[in-house]
């Protein structure tokens, strides 16, 4: 009986990783994606996690069943990152035969190489499983909290920028890190918001409108960047960062920019203003369930183009593999 117990707990969990293995069928980028989106989220719930202990914060109370079993999924979504080493030059243009005839990532080799980047990969995850294993559910660990977010965000940062804006051949920005890391908090803080705010008013312990204000002010901070960014690069009309913009606003991609804009900030924005999603969860969770969407366009607009992609039955199959996955944490939690 118990064996029979314990193998209808496992295949859900095999089914979840079959699932994911079928996506590299599709090639490495098709399975790149999914898990980008994965790690983006699991980071983001960790960064939220460090910020609500170190403020011991009371927002940060209800959400926890929510953001504890997506943050624990990094250090597994850091070990399905590693088949991707065996397929760096189908991802990285540093990684390709001839790179070194190109002067901008010849510059580069000394940090852009296999090697290192898999020391780097190594020592991220394992900070980031260090943070998680100092953090309890249902405590306040403030010393955690304080020391532990500057160190996991610099981490972050670093390693968006190996695994993400690596993607581009020329392309540089001290804001990409940042940019992502924020969109990945949103993401994870709009994920929980919305679970939490979907099972009632009373679920959300009285902290509906600290909810609303935490993803305003995230949200213009996060448009803030992006506009910026996207002003000083034009402004300085630098072929090897322009042309990071110019494939994404041009063919169908300049209308995804366009609706991640309006849909991902100004909607929103303007409905978060208002007192309705401060007061009942019924207001709250829709709009938190929109930003979530969205964002995830905002990341579509980000990676698919480097990839030389659009979404497909191997993208599918490979959000279907790590969401079963989130969703079995989610239940064990």
């Amino acid at each position: 009986m118990q064996r029979s117990i314990e193998a209808a707990r496992a295949w859900p969990w095999v089914l979840g990783l079959l699932l994911y293995a079928l996506a590299f069928l599709f090639g490495a980028e098709a399975a790149y994606f999914p898990f980008a989106l994965f790690l983006l989220l699991s980071l983001g719930a960790l960064l939220l996690l460090l910020l609500h202990n170190a403020l011991q914060s009371r927002w940060g109370v209800p959400l926890e069943p929510y953001l504890y079993p997506l943050a624990q999924l990094l250090p597994a979504v850091g070990l399905l990152g590693l088949p991707f080493f065996l397929f760096l030059p189908d991802l990285f243009p540093w990684a390709r035969p001839g790179a070194g005839l190109d002067p901008i990532l010849a510059h580069r080799a000394g940090y852009l190489n296999a090697p290192f980047l898999l020391l780097r990969y190594l020592l991220y995850f394992a900070l980031f499983a260090f943070l998680l294993a100092r953090l309890r559910p249902g405590e306040h660990r403030a010393e955690v909290g304080a020391w532990g977010l500057p160190l996991a965000f610099i981490a972050g940062t670093f390693l968006v920028f190996d695994l993400f804006k690596a993607l581009e051949a020329h392309f540089y920005s001290a804001s990409y890190g940042a940019i992502l890391l924020l969109s990945a908090v949103i993401l994870a803080l709009a994920l929980a918001v919305a679970l939490a705010a979907r099972k009632g008013t009373a679920a959300l312990l009285g902290q509906a409108q600290n909810h609303t204000n935490l993803l305003l002010a995230l949200s213009i901070i996060w448009i803030y960047l992006e506009a910026t960014t996207l002003v000083i690069v034009w402004g300085a009309d630098l072929v090897h960062k322009v042309e990071f913009y110019l494939k994404r606003l041009s063919g169908p991609w300049d209308e995804v920019a366009a609706l991640w804009v309006v849909g991902g900030f100004f909607l929103p924005f303007l409905y978060l203003l208002t007192n309705l999603p401060k007061r009942e969860s019924r207001y709250l969770w829709p709009v938190a369930a929109w930003i979530l969407v969205f964002h995830l366009l905002h990341l579509a607009w980000y990676l698919l183009p480097a990839l030389e992609g659009s979404l497909g039955v191997g993208q599918l199959l490979g959000f279907l593999g790590l969401g079963l996955l989130y969703r079995l944490r989610l239940g064990e939690g």
